[in-house]
């Protein structure tokens, strides 16, 4: 007896959706803006969220570009470069350099890579290193 109750449950529900959808097609019709305003809503909250993904997959490559500097850096440093020299090769501020230095060791990755794989983050982020 209690499924009887379900599906005629079920099927005041789907009426009333019925209803409630021409209901608002009625609505529309006597007002068109409305609709327009509703479909420029729409656009807008669809280009936020578009927008938002796009900037968490740029700081993502943000991310792994300096990872793959870091790494490059302490190619140059293994090379017995001092870090003045390492400025003026790459063009980049010193304290740019000692910040990117800092990046591998923040990356949670407990391994030494002082054993000569100083690419070993950099490889981890997808960046081929030649060794």
């Amino acid at each position: 007896m209690g499924s009887k109750a379900t599906q005629a449950q079920a099927v005041r529900d789907r009426a009333r959706d019925a209803r409630l959808k021409a209901a608002r097609e009625r609505r529309l019709k006597l007002d068109p803006d409305q609709l327009a305003r509703e479909r420029r809503i729409d656009e807008a909250s669809v280009d936020v969220e578009v927008a938002w993904e796009d900037r968490s997959q740029a700081e993502q490559a943000v991310k792994d570009a300096e990872v793959a500097a870091a790494a490059a850096i302490e190619r140059l440093l293994a090379e017995k470069l001092a870090v003045k020299d390492v400025v003026k090769l790459t063009g980049l501020d010193q304290a740019t350099v000692r910040r990117l230095r800092q990046v591998e060791t923040d990356t949670g990755d407990d391994s030494d890579t002082s054993d000569g794989d100083a690419g070993g983050t950099a490889e981890a982020a997808g960046v081929q290193v030649v060794a």
